[in-house]
Protein backbone atom coordinates (compact mmCIF):
# COMPACT_ATOMS: atom_id res chain seq x y z
CA UNK A 1 0.00 0.00 0.00
CA UNK A 2 1.32 3.43 -0.95
CA UNK A 3 1.39 6.33 1.49
CA UNK A 4 -1.32 8.97 0.95
CA UNK A 5 -0.46 12.49 -0.13
CA UNK A 6 -2.52 13.70 2.83
CA UNK A 7 0.16 12.51 5.30
CA UNK A 8 1.70 15.65 6.82
CA UNK A 9 0.02 17.89 4.23
CA UNK A 10 -2.15 19.86 6.65
CA UNK A 11 -0.54 21.67 9.59
CA UNK A 12 -1.60 20.96 13.17
CA UNK A 13 -3.27 24.39 13.22
CA UNK A 14 -5.30 23.51 10.12
CA UNK A 15 -6.29 20.14 11.59
CA UNK A 16 -7.53 21.82 14.78
CA UNK A 17 -9.41 24.45 12.79
CA UNK A 18 -11.10 21.90 10.54
CA UNK A 19 -11.96 19.58 13.43
CA UNK A 20 -13.70 22.44 15.21
CA UNK A 21 -15.55 23.41 12.00
CA UNK A 22 -16.97 19.93 11.28
CA UNK A 23 -19.83 20.15 13.85
CA UNK A 24 -20.75 23.61 12.52
CA UNK A 25 -20.82 22.69 8.83
CA UNK A 26 -24.25 22.57 7.19
CA UNK A 27 -25.23 22.43 3.53
CA UNK A 28 -26.66 25.87 2.79
CA UNK A 29 -28.96 26.27 -0.21
CA UNK A 30 -30.50 29.66 0.62
CA UNK A 31 -28.24 32.70 0.95
CA UNK A 32 -28.90 36.35 1.67
CA UNK A 33 -25.83 37.67 -0.11
CA UNK A 34 -22.27 37.07 -1.21
CA UNK A 35 -19.27 36.79 1.14
CA UNK A 36 -17.65 40.15 1.89
CA UNK A 37 -14.36 41.29 0.37
CA UNK A 38 -12.32 40.17 3.39
CA UNK A 39 -13.86 36.70 3.29
CA UNK A 40 -13.28 36.41 -0.46
CA UNK A 41 -9.63 37.38 -0.03
CA UNK A 42 -9.18 34.78 2.73
CA UNK A 43 -10.89 32.13 0.58
CA UNK A 44 -8.51 32.79 -2.33
CA UNK A 45 -5.62 32.19 0.07
CA UNK A 46 -7.25 29.06 1.50
CA UNK A 47 -7.88 27.67 -2.01
CA UNK A 48 -4.14 27.68 -2.68
CA UNK A 49 -3.22 26.19 0.72
CA UNK A 50 -5.49 23.13 0.53
CA UNK A 51 -4.81 21.97 -3.04
CA UNK A 52 -3.34 18.45 -3.14
CA UNK A 53 -1.52 17.14 -6.26
CA UNK A 54 -3.73 17.30 -9.35
CA UNK A 55 -6.24 19.67 -7.74
CA UNK A 56 -7.01 23.33 -8.30
CA UNK A 57 -9.73 25.34 -6.54
CA UNK A 58 -10.74 28.56 -8.26
CA UNK A 59 -13.29 31.15 -7.16
CA UNK A 60 -15.75 32.58 -9.62
CA UNK A 61 -18.98 34.50 -10.02
CA UNK A 62 -21.98 32.88 -11.66
CA UNK A 63 -23.07 34.37 -15.02
CA UNK A 64 -26.52 35.92 -15.55
CA UNK A 65 -27.81 32.62 -16.97
CA UNK A 66 -27.16 30.93 -13.65
CA UNK A 67 -25.01 28.01 -12.57
CA UNK A 68 -27.19 25.52 -10.71
CA UNK A 69 -29.52 22.97 -12.26
CA UNK A 70 -33.03 22.44 -10.93
CA UNK A 71 -33.64 18.97 -9.52
CA UNK A 72 -36.94 17.40 -8.42
CA UNK A 73 -37.57 17.67 -4.66
CA UNK A 74 -34.30 19.55 -4.10
CA UNK A 75 -34.17 23.26 -3.27
CA UNK A 76 -32.20 25.17 -5.90
CA UNK A 77 -29.26 27.22 -4.68
CA UNK A 78 -30.22 30.89 -4.60
CA UNK A 79 -29.23 34.22 -3.09
CA UNK A 80 -25.50 34.24 -3.90
CA UNK A 81 -23.50 34.44 -7.12
CA UNK A 82 -20.15 33.39 -5.66
CA UNK A 83 -18.83 29.87 -6.00
CA UNK A 84 -15.63 27.83 -5.97
CA UNK A 85 -14.89 25.29 -8.70
CA UNK A 86 -13.13 22.09 -7.56
CA UNK A 87 -10.98 21.11 -10.53
CA UNK A 88 -9.04 17.86 -10.98
CA UNK A 89 -6.36 17.01 -13.52
CA UNK A 90 -7.51 13.52 -14.45
CA UNK A 91 -4.01 12.59 -15.66
CA UNK A 92 -2.82 12.61 -12.02
CA UNK A 93 -3.34 9.37 -10.04
CA UNK A 94 -6.19 9.61 -7.51
CA UNK A 95 -6.87 13.24 -8.47
CA UNK A 96 -10.61 12.76 -7.92
CA UNK A 97 -10.07 11.57 -4.34
CA UNK A 98 -7.62 14.44 -3.82
CA UNK A 99 -10.35 16.78 -5.08
CA UNK A 100 -12.71 15.52 -2.38
CA UNK A 101 -10.08 16.02 0.32
CA UNK A 102 -9.10 19.50 -0.88
CA UNK A 103 -12.65 20.64 -1.56
CA UNK A 104 -13.85 19.62 1.90
CA UNK A 105 -10.81 21.29 3.51
CA UNK A 106 -11.74 24.44 1.60
CA UNK A 107 -15.32 24.19 2.87
CA UNK A 108 -14.12 23.88 6.47
CA UNK A 109 -11.90 26.92 5.94
CA UNK A 110 -15.02 28.77 4.75
CA UNK A 111 -17.04 27.60 7.76
CA UNK A 112 -14.30 28.92 10.07
CA UNK A 113 -14.65 32.29 8.30
CA UNK A 114 -18.42 32.34 8.80
CA UNK A 115 -19.18 31.63 5.12
CA UNK A 116 -22.02 29.27 4.22
CA UNK A 117 -21.30 26.51 1.70
CA UNK A 118 -22.84 23.67 -0.26
CA UNK A 119 -21.26 20.98 -2.44
CA UNK A 120 -23.08 20.95 -5.80
CA UNK A 121 -22.62 18.28 -8.47
CA UNK A 122 -25.70 19.29 -10.51
CA UNK A 123 -24.45 22.44 -12.22
CA UNK A 124 -24.41 23.91 -15.73
CA UNK A 125 -20.92 23.30 -17.05
CA UNK A 126 -21.30 26.24 -19.39
CA UNK A 127 -21.90 28.43 -16.35
CA UNK A 128 -18.40 27.79 -14.96
CA UNK A 129 -16.51 30.75 -16.37
CA UNK A 130 -13.06 29.55 -15.30
CA UNK A 131 -10.62 28.50 -18.07
CA UNK A 132 -9.46 24.89 -17.79
CA UNK A 133 -6.04 23.50 -18.63
CA UNK A 134 -5.42 20.30 -20.58
CA UNK A 135 -6.58 17.26 -18.62
CA UNK A 136 -8.64 19.28 -16.14
CA UNK A 137 -12.29 18.71 -15.31
CA UNK A 138 -14.59 20.49 -12.88
CA UNK A 139 -15.64 17.75 -10.46
CA UNK A 140 -18.07 19.92 -8.47
CA UNK A 141 -18.76 23.50 -7.48
CA UNK A 142 -19.17 24.88 -3.98
CA UNK A 143 -21.79 27.58 -3.42
CA UNK A 144 -20.54 30.39 -1.16
CA UNK A 145 -22.43 33.11 0.68
CA UNK A 146 -24.09 34.46 3.79
CA UNK A 147 -26.57 31.82 5.05
CA UNK A 148 -30.20 32.93 5.03
CA UNK A 149 -30.90 30.63 7.99
CA UNK A 150 -29.07 28.31 10.36
CA UNK A 151 -30.17 25.15 8.57
CA UNK A 152 -31.82 22.09 10.01
CA UNK A 153 -30.35 18.95 11.59
CA UNK A 154 -28.22 16.70 9.39
CA UNK A 155 -29.85 13.45 8.34
CA UNK A 156 -27.30 10.65 8.67
CA UNK A 157 -27.18 6.87 9.02
CA UNK A 158 -26.52 5.39 12.43
CA UNK A 159 -22.88 4.64 13.15
CA UNK A 160 -23.64 0.92 13.25
CA UNK A 161 -24.86 1.11 9.64
CA UNK A 162 -21.50 2.19 8.28
CA UNK A 163 -19.23 0.08 10.53
CA UNK A 164 -18.40 -3.61 9.98
CA UNK A 165 -18.33 -4.30 13.74
CA UNK A 166 -19.52 -2.60 16.92
CA UNK A 167 -17.59 0.71 17.03
CA UNK A 168 -18.18 1.03 20.78
CA UNK A 169 -15.55 -1.69 21.22
CA UNK A 170 -12.97 0.25 19.20
CA UNK A 171 -10.32 2.57 20.72
CA UNK A 172 -11.67 6.08 21.21
CA UNK A 173 -9.61 7.54 18.35
CA UNK A 174 -11.07 4.99 15.90
CA UNK A 175 -14.61 5.51 17.22
CA UNK A 176 -14.22 9.29 16.90
CA UNK A 177 -12.80 8.96 13.38
CA UNK A 178 -15.83 6.85 12.42
CA UNK A 179 -18.18 9.46 13.87
CA UNK A 180 -16.47 12.19 11.84
CA UNK A 181 -16.95 10.08 8.70
CA UNK A 182 -20.61 9.55 9.60
CA UNK A 183 -21.34 13.29 9.53
CA UNK A 184 -19.43 13.92 6.29
CA UNK A 185 -21.43 15.22 3.29
CA UNK A 186 -21.98 13.03 0.24
CA UNK A 187 -23.85 13.18 -3.07
CA UNK A 188 -27.61 13.05 -2.38
CA UNK A 189 -26.63 12.01 1.15
CA UNK A 190 -26.00 8.38 0.17
CA UNK A 191 -23.03 8.00 2.56
CA UNK A 192 -21.35 5.39 0.32
CA UNK A 193 -18.64 4.41 2.81
CA UNK A 194 -17.93 1.56 5.17
CA UNK A 195 -15.43 1.35 8.03
CA UNK A 196 -13.71 -1.64 9.58
CA UNK A 197 -11.19 -1.88 12.41
CA UNK A 198 -8.59 -4.55 13.24
CA UNK A 199 -5.43 -4.39 15.34
CA UNK A 200 -4.18 -0.83 14.93
CA UNK A 201 -5.83 -0.10 11.57
CA UNK A 202 -9.06 1.67 10.59
CA UNK A 203 -9.99 1.01 6.95
CA UNK A 204 -12.27 3.13 4.77
CA UNK A 205 -14.01 1.27 1.94
CA UNK A 206 -16.46 2.26 -0.78
CA UNK A 207 -19.91 0.68 -0.84
CA UNK A 208 -20.34 1.47 -4.55
CA UNK A 209 -18.31 2.33 -7.62
CA UNK A 210 -17.67 5.86 -8.85
CA UNK A 211 -17.64 7.56 -5.46
CA UNK A 212 -14.14 9.03 -5.58
CA UNK A 213 -15.08 12.60 -4.63
CA UNK A 214 -17.23 11.37 -1.74
CA UNK A 215 -14.47 9.05 -0.57
CA UNK A 216 -11.99 11.91 -0.51
CA UNK A 217 -14.37 13.89 1.70
CA UNK A 218 -14.73 10.90 4.02
CA UNK A 219 -10.97 10.35 4.11
CA UNK A 220 -10.38 13.90 5.32
CA UNK A 221 -13.05 13.51 7.99
CA UNK A 222 -11.47 10.24 9.14
CA UNK A 223 -8.12 12.01 9.52
CA UNK A 224 -9.72 14.85 11.48
CA UNK A 225 -11.53 12.48 13.82
CA UNK A 226 -8.28 10.67 14.64
CA UNK A 227 -6.33 13.90 15.20
CA UNK A 228 -5.25 13.05 18.78
CA UNK A 229 -3.75 9.73 17.63
CA UNK A 230 -0.46 9.82 15.72
CA UNK A 231 -1.12 7.92 12.52
CA UNK A 232 -0.24 7.29 8.89
CA UNK A 233 -2.64 6.96 5.97
CA UNK A 234 -2.00 4.40 3.23
CA UNK A 235 -3.90 3.86 0.00
CA UNK A 236 -5.82 0.64 -0.43
CA UNK A 237 -6.85 -1.34 -3.49
CA UNK A 238 -10.23 -2.02 -5.06
CA UNK A 239 -13.07 -1.01 -2.77
CA UNK A 240 -10.63 -0.43 0.10
CA UNK A 241 -9.88 3.26 -0.38
CA UNK A 242 -7.37 3.89 2.42
CA UNK A 243 -6.28 2.70 5.84
CA UNK A 244 -5.41 4.81 8.87
CA UNK A 245 -2.68 3.07 10.88
CA UNK A 246 -2.06 4.06 14.51
CA UNK A 247 1.58 5.10 14.77
CA UNK A 248 2.21 3.86 18.31
CA UNK A 249 2.00 0.28 17.02
CA UNK A 250 3.99 0.71 13.81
Amino acid sequence: MDACAVNGFFSSAQIEKYSAAVPKRRSVRAFKGDPDIGQISALHYAAARVALPGVRIALGEAPPGGLYRRLPLVETIHGSQRYAAVIADERIPRAAIHAGISGEAFILEAVALGVGTCWVAAFKRGGVNIPLNEGEKVKAVIALGVPANEGGPRKRKRLSEICASDPSSWPFWAYNAAEYVRVAPSAVNLQPWRLSFAGNTLTLSSARAGANLDMGIALLHMTLGARDQRHMMRWGEGKEIASLIAEDKL
